[in-house]
């Protein structure tokens, strides 16, 4: 007969995670606040961690064996009384503060192990309940508090005493007073001590041999209404899911927005609750579950220093692959919100998309620029150039122009001609001097484009979409952005905008220095790209305040920055094909740039 997985719930006690109020006083040092609170247990304790015990439960001895560590002391016991001293008082026995936050009186598969010392091993019965599947290769996950001490102390002794377990950890089901303490726990967990951290609650029951829709609390609102003024369809599990996100509510009208990677459906929600009252605007994100965990995860990293401009997450669950999101806004009125893409491409006024552009990078996304640390970076692996990619471009140049030569220059549209781009990569990126360095990195959006940034009725400006935000490369969000400026949002329908562009092209690159702008010449007044420049100029502008470095050291960031996206244009659906054209031939033309650049280092 198979072994059973085994679940460690982590100090779930009243003194470490009972729900309290915005500003209620903490019951002693130990506890992890308010916001993590919450995030555990959710607003009505249907939150990931009742979810989690309510699977756990219900499971047989032969499947799953719960093992409940918990904080026991006595003030009276003098080898308890250094650790009472330096942590305060907490978890004394038979109090309120030590109880658990759940009851599992029917459960017949649970353990309780009672802990005195920062060591779970330490005069308890651990050793006994583990010490029988010693060399078995048995399934162990962790959650609970805290995730730099109890939690990280306890994985490193499994994997010292019983190398043969497969431990994991899940990120939605562990906390502690600090995120930034939490997410670098997880990082060490992973990278040193070998912990396998997953972000999805279903993948984390899974990896328990479970299925997560058997966890899920019995609070769909199968009476809930909803409609969606796009009338698109929705898939079973989205719609159970949107049941349960908004499960206190009698209608729910969800409106698509723009946004989010290819299969997620990204909506505005007015919901009314049961009482009829209209409640604050939310946006729904739903997706592959994974993906959508792992933008929860990255959101949740970055959530409290974007502020009150930015969303919170409300909820999240899990459905068979699906997963979602609730974004709360707080200040977003009721009215209909459109993108920064539709503003422009829908004539709005360049100074008001000059100001939206300052109030995303300069003042909610700077936050994170100004606070940049020098990092060592290879440029090119960063932005993912890699000679094995060679034939991928051959294959969109051929798309594009009709044919891609192996040697010689490229022919374009109207006479242009640039450098083989496919030669490129083949033969002459490997060559190449190497662009490791200190650069100035901090977090990034790590996705930014005019259909990730929501204007509402009221003129506040939200960004959407976090699945890619990472610590990153200062620049990334910049040239993302005005790389969509370029190849998206500037219209290129004939042949007179294309034979334009390659000119606008030319005089883009001829700066010494990109990041600073240089006054607009005349021909390319009362263009298209008159308007687009007023932008990148604000853009340019914006990323050279964060820069500290030589103009050449500027000047290598921005192009292969730069190129990483304009390649990627040339094969994306969006623009048009004169619009991926000069992306191609801005591609082309960096590329000789950055390879004389290197040439000279």
């Amino acid at each position: 007969m198979a072994n059973p997985s085994i679940l460690i719930t982590q100090c779930l006690q009243n003194d470490f995670v009972a729900s309290i109020s915005v500003g209620e006083s903490l019951p002693n040092l130990l506890h992890i606040g308010h916001e993590e609170s919450q995030r555990l247990l959710g607003l009505d304790d249907e939150g990931p961690i009742g979810q989690i015990i309510n699977w756990a439960e219900a499971q047989p001895q032969s499947r799953l064996e719960c093992i409940h560590v918990r904080d026991w002391h006595d003030v009276l016991a003098p080898d308890q009384k250094s650790h009472l001293e330096h942590f305060g008082p907490h978890c004394l026995a038979d109090t309120y503060g030590a109880q658990f936050i759940f009851s599992f009186e029917k459960a017949a598969n649970k353990h309780i192990v009672s802990s005195t010392t920062l060591n779970d091993f330490d005069d308890t019965v651990m050793p006994e309940l583990l010490d029988r599947y010693k060399g078995e290769p048995i399934r162990v996950g962790i959650i609970g508090v805290w995730t730099e001490a109890k939690i990280l102390f306890l994985a490193y002794e499994l994997a010292t005493r019983y190398p043969s377990f497969q431990l994991s950890v899940c990120s939605a089901l562990t906390a502690s007073s600090s995120r930034s303490q939490h997410f670098y726990a997880l990082e060490q967990l992973k990278r040193i001590v070998g912990v396998k951290v997953i972000e999805s609650l279903g993948e984390f029951v899974e990896f328990l041999g479970g299925n997560m829709q058997d966890s899920l609390p019995n609070s769909f609102n199968h009476s809930l209404e909803i409609s969606n003024a796009n009338e698109i369809a929705l898939k079973n599990a989205d719609e159970q899911l949107l049941r349960y996100l908004f499960r206190e509510c009698k209608s729910l009208k969800l409106r698509i927005l723009d946004g989010g990677f290819s299969g997620n459906l990204v909506a505005g929600a007015h919901s009314i609750d049961l009482h009829g009252q209209g409640q604050a605007p939310h946006v729904v994100k739903i997706g592959p579950r994974q993906a959508m965990a792992h933008e929860r995860t990255a959101f949740e990293q970055i959530e409290g220093v974007l502020g009150n401009n930015a969303p919170a997450i409300a909820d999240y669950a899990d459905l068979e692959d699906r997963g979602a999101i609730k974004y709360r806004y707080a200040s977003m009125g009721s009215e209909q919100a459109t993108t920064f893409q539709a503003a422009y491409q829908q004539g709005a006024e360049i100074d008001f998309l000059e100001k939206t552009l300052t109030d995303v990078f300069g003042d909610q996304l700077g936050r994170f620029y100004r606070a940049a640390t020098r990092d060592k970076l290879d440029l090119f692996e960063y932005y993912c150039f890699d000679s094995s990619w060679a034939g991928s471009i051959k294959n969109k140049i051929s798309h594009l122009i009709g044919q891609c030569p192996d040697e010689g220059e490229l022919s374009l549209p109207l006479g242009a001609t640039c450098l083989n781009l496919y030669k490129f990569y083949r033969e002459e990126l490997d060559q190449l001097s190497p662009t490791v360095g200190d650069y100035p990195v901090s977090y990034v959006h790590g996705d930014l484009n005019g259909a990730n940034i929501i204007i509402d009725a009221k003129v506040n400006v939200w960004l959407i979409d976090f699945f890619h935000t990472h610590r990153g490369h200062v620049l990334k969000d910049f040239a993302k952005f005005e790389n969509d400026l370029l190849y998206i949002a500037s219209p290129c329908d004939d042949d007179v905008n294309l034979e334009v562009g390659y000119r606008f092209i030319d005089f883009l690159l001829g700066n010494q220095n990109p990041l600073v702008v240089q006054p607009l010449p005349a021909e390319f007044k009362q263009t298209p790209y008159e308007r687009t420049y007023r932008l990148i100029q604000r853009l340019r502008t914006i990323a050279l305040s964060y820069m500290d470095q030589h103009e050449r050291e500027h000047l290598l960031e921005w192009l292969v920055a730069q190129m990483r996206y304009s390649v990627h244009t040339i094969g994306f659906d969006e623009p048009n094909e004169r619009q991926r054209l000069l992306a191609l031939y801005t591609s082309a033309n960096l590329a000789s740039k950055i390879k004389s650049l290197l040439s000279n280092t």
